[in-house]
């Protein structure tokens, strides 16, 4: 069955049960009366079974068709919320319609809620915050993403996104480490978006008359088109040999190895020297 063929079937579907619950709750005094007086009461709660049943089918169908127009992860969390929202408001049109006192539910109702509530503070917070970020969405699965967040001890983290869930972001690390991260973290944070993982930074000494440029360009040839390679001079320090300061960064989405880093650094350096001495 292809998906437009599935599509009309719950469009169809749907269509039929708002009808038949429309009829159903105009009629559902005239059904219930139809039956023997000491029945009556049995034909009310099916009569309220079979509605609650056709409004379930149409809810379903009808988050179904809506949250089908957006895959993704977010879709998960949006047919939950939009689902539980709809049986809510379900509930309490057939409690009115058949004249159900819903006053000490309610009241019960608003009692567990604060309970629940103050005890599912953390929890809620991170929910609600996974719904900013899936309405916002300042990123996707599978970017690449640097965060710091003050809520996290002020660490930095980064990562790869491999999902968003309804209370934790999941990232993989460069090491191929697995982070989770609370959504009320997250989104608090400051983002940087689009910089793959750091793999490495090396703090080094060069010589003084060492080149930059073409070290880089050795660098980024020994290490692949996959890597981005950094090396930012920092500064001089004097002695009997001058030394050049400068900052090595490697990131990639694919882990590197720390020895395929050194191999390619002293590669590199070797062949920066003899073109110098050549010259």
């Amino acid at each position: 069955m292809t998906n437009q063929t599935a599509r009309r079937l719950r469009l169809a579907r749907l269509c039929v049960a708002v009808g038949a619950l429309v009829v159903l709750l105009a009629a559902h005094t005239f059904l219930v009366g139809l039956a023997p007086l000491k029945f009556q009461n049995a034909a009310g709660v099916g009569v309220l079974i079979l509605a609650a049943a056709l409004g379930m089918v149409a809810i379903r169908d009808l988050v179904g068709l809506v949250v089908s127009r957006f895959p993704g992860p977010q879709a998960v969390i949006w047919r939950n919320v939009s689902t539980w929202a709809l049986y809510a408001l379900l509930a309490l049109l057939l409690a009115s319609m058949f004249g159900l006192n819903l006053s000490g539910l309610l009241l019960g109702g608003a009692i567990v809620g604060v309970v629940v509530g103050t005890a599912s503070q953390a929890s809620l917070g991170n929910f609600f915050a996974g719904l900013v970020l899936m309405v916002a969405q300042p990123y996707r699965v599978g970017a690449p993403i640097r965060l710091r967040s003050a809520q996290v001890g002020g660490n930095e983290y980064e990562g790869t996104v491999i999902d968003q869930g309804a209370l934790y972001t999941t990232l993989r690390g460069s090491g191929g480490e697995i982070l989770k991260l609370p959504n009320s973290a997250v989104v608090t944070s400051a983002l940087v978006l689009g910089a793959p993982p750091l793999q490495a930074g090396v703090d080094l000494e060069l010589p003084a008359q060492t080149q930059v440029q073409p070290l880089l360009e050795r660098l980024r040839a020994h290490l692949g088109n996959g890597a981005v390679v950094s090396l930012e001079p920092r500064g001089f320090k004097t002695g009997e040999e001058d030394r050049l300061l400068c900052r090595l960064e490697v990131r990639s989405s694919a882990s590197v190895p720390p020895g395929a880093i050194a191999e390619a650094l002293v590669e590199s350096l070797d062949m920066v020297s003899q073109s110098h001495a050549a010259a």
